[in-house]
């Protein structure tokens, strides 16, 4: 008897375990909130120029626009880019204010590509895709 309640107060403590675990990546995912993000040409005193979903592949260079809120400073979001399914780079980027305006960019062909916006953890917080021709 006394075994039986050693396991099951061990199942219940694994189950309060990963249920705060989730909970507290909620919390940390929802202490981020992308209020845009786009896709540009350049960007030109912390605001995208150039904003579009479909690019000629003469452009070169693309660059994930991201304005973002956060409860909580510093913190970290990722920009991961994708062509086709493939993710090709991801890039790290610091947030040291409530609201912060960031981005990243990547050297582009022709095709599908996509960047997924994600707390430090991995979580989606927003993505955005585009097409280059």
């Amino acid at each position: 008897m006394k075994r039986l309640l050693s396991v099951l107060a061990c199942v219940l403590l694994a189950q309060g375990l990963a249920a705060a675990q989730e909970k507290s990546e909620k919390a940390a995912s929802a202490a981020l909130k992308v209020e845009k993000i786009v896709v540009a040409t350049s960007v030109a005193n912390h605001e995208p120029v150039g904003e579009n979903t479909a690019f000629e592949a003469s452009v070169g260079t693309l660059y994930c626009w991201t304005k973002i809120t956060a409860s909580t400073t510093p913190a970290t979001i990722k920009h991961v880019w994708y062509f086709g399914d493939k993710k090709v780079f991801e890039q790290s980027l610091d947030l040291k204010f409530a609201s912060t305006r960031t981005w990243s960019s990547k050297a582009v062909k022709v095709g599908s590509w996509k960047v997924d916006v994600t707390d430090e953890a991995g979580a989606e917080l927003s993505s955005v895709s585009f097409t280059v021709k």
